[in-house]
């Protein structure tokens, strides 16, 4: 995956039968519009122009996407064009005559991705379904010989049982999982984001602990020297790092919402867009825009990270900047680098680029990451 824009996270409905206290979607409760995009339109205005563009995965969400009366149509036909699949769910539409379709039409084409906020009765005040559910659908989807990834959101109301949570996740069910910092998308309340506090002594120590290839974080202390060293890539080639994608995924992912907004990232949706796709072509919006074009030259933001050392392997959560300050492009102030010691900043870049090395192996082996070549430019 080496194209800027390679991954499409697409929430095709606000259709939801949970009531989730912090949805940042917008889709508590069975909610219609019908505004959402048509079939046609997502065929002809999102899935065949964004795979010529270079798209090779995408995610269909809502709300809970498979209410969608189209989903199975959808599927098959994304499938058809050769993308990579995942569908984001809370599992409550996951039956097991579901699971067989949906293998009969993908076959392992399919990566199921759950979420679980907490190990006991706290989980429902988030989720709106008790942890008992969340077993019982990871069984269910293993013993379909599904692939799953794990959801869990970072916020104030799970800081402390953050650890537990994903050591569980990595420990007990060996699934890999990614992290969803809260922000207040279609939620009015603050309170619960993160800070520079709750990342640096909770969300971070963890993040590093579990390192492996589903998780992307910020800060992301890489040296960049080191990345091009690995992957052939390098800030004033390729701006945004896709050898593979690390930090903040601005630049190689993007976000569409039901009814056509493209963000540069889910957590902006509905909030920061480059154009609709009803009025403007996928393409026009992804590479002409002037919110995509920026947010891929991380030289132009704002305060310490448009100067960090880190910039292109890091570039700071957007969504961060954006919900502080108003400003998609200024400085995440939940970033603590100027709180660390030289010495201590250089054992954290020490740690990070150990299991860097180890995930390069790994990717490697499976096919997901590509060595550089002599004279290739990547």
């Amino acid at each position: 995956m080496h194209s800027h824009f390679h991954t499409l996270y697409f929430e095709a409905t606000r259709q939801c039968n949970f009531n989730c206290a912090f949805c940042s979607s917008g889709s508590n409760g069975v909610y219609e519009n019908e505004n959402e995009l048509t079939t046609e339109e997502i065929k002809q205005r999102i899935l065949l122009p964004g795979y010529r563009l270079g798209t090779r995965y995408i995610e269909f969400s809502g709300g809970e996407y498979l209410l969608r009366k189209d989903a199975f149509e959808l599927l098959e036909y994304a499938h058809s064009l050769g993308y990579r699949i995942g569908i984001a769910s809370n599992g409550s539409t996951l039956t097991k005559p579901v699971l067989a379709r949906l293998q009969a039409i993908l076959g392992d084409n399919l990566l199921i991705s759950l979420g679980v906020n907490s190990l006991d009765e706290e989980n429902m005040k988030t989720r709106d379904a008790e942890y008992s559910f969340f077993v019982k659908k990871v069984a269910e989807l293993e013993e379909h010989n599904i692939r799953m990834n794990i959801c869990v959101t970072m916020g104030r109301f799970n800081a402390e049982q953050f650890e537990k949570t994903v050591a569980h996740i990595r420990d007990t069910f060996k699934l890999p999982f990614n992290r969803i910092p809260f922000v207040p998308r279609n939620h009015p309340d603050k309170t619960n984001m993160i800070d520079k506090e709750l990342l640096r002594d909770y969300f971070h120590p963890t993040l590093r602990k579990y390192f492996h290839g589903y998780v992307s974080y910020v800060p992301f202390f890489l040296s960049p020297q080191f990345y091009e060293e690995i992957s052939g890539q390098n800030e004033a080639k390729n701006q945004v790092p896709t050898n593979p994608s690390m930090g903040c995924w601005c630049g190689s992912f993007y976000a569409i919402n039901p009814v056509g907004d493209v963000a540069p990232c889910p957590l902006l949706g509905d909030n920061v867009s480059g154009g609709n796709v009803r009025e403007t072509s996928l393409s026009d919006i992804l590479f002409e825009s002037p919110l995509f074009q920026r947010i891929v030259k991380r030289e132009t933001f704002g305060g310490k990270c448009g100067k960090c050392k880190f910039r292109f392997t890091c570039g700071g959560c957007r969504s961060m900047a954006y919900y502080y300050n108003g400003d998609v492009f200024g400085e995440d102030p939940t970033c603590f680098i100027e709180d660390l010691s030289e010495s201590e900043l250089v054992e954290m870049e020490k740690e990070i680029t150990a299991n860097f090395r180890n995930y390069v192996k790994m990717a490697r082996f499976g096919g997901l990451f590509e060595k550089p070549q002599p004279g290739k430019d990547s």
